[in-house]
């Protein structure tokens, strides 16, 4: 029996769907009705789940050996320091992909494993649409100009 909750997915089910919804900017009222439950609840429901995915994002944080320089819990996100690689990373948690870790890299266009990429793509694609970011023909955006467009408007610490 597969476990509901892990490290890279700590959110139950109604976790997910209640952070799913709020995520793109569902109000609490539509949220209880459409689930057929209380305001208190969604809102508590919220609650855990921010306090789960932070503590979560601060473990992975800390495994991989980042110096925090701001969390996110509502947008599920962390921007820390890798300060042996000197490079900024994000912690980013999707409902869809779970929990991950971005480096920035000197030179993206040197990344040429075409599976990655378009993993990378449709998990950026993904988490835009969660977060409700419209970028037009993101589909023909190389990953990398596609995350930084996401995570400048995402946080406001990275620089544009």
């Amino acid at each position: 029996m597969r476990p509901s909750c892990t490290l890279t997915s700590p959110l139950s089910q109604k976790q997910k769907t209640v952070w799913s919804l709020i995520s793109r900017g569902i109000s609490v009222a539509t949220i209880a009705e459409k689930l057929n439950t209380t305001r208190q609840f969604v809102n508590q429901t919220k609650l855990v789940a921010e306090a789960k995915l932070s503590t979560t994002l601060l473990d992975i944080a800390q495994a991989n050996d980042l110096q925090i320089i701001k969390l996110y819990p509502k947008e599920g996100m962390l921007l820390g320091f890798h300060p042996d690689l000197k490079r900024k990373a994000i912690i980013t948690y999707s409902t869809n992909h779970g929990v991950k870790v971005w480096y920035w890299h000197d030179n993206p266009e040197e990344v040429t494993n075409t599976e990655f990429l378009k993993q990378t793509q449709t998990y950026l694609l993904d988490l835009a649409e969660e977060k409700g970011i419209d970028i037009p023909d993101a589909s023909t955006i190389h990953p990398a100009k596609l995350a930084h467009t996401i995570f400048c408007k995402l946080i406001p610490e990275v620089e544009p």
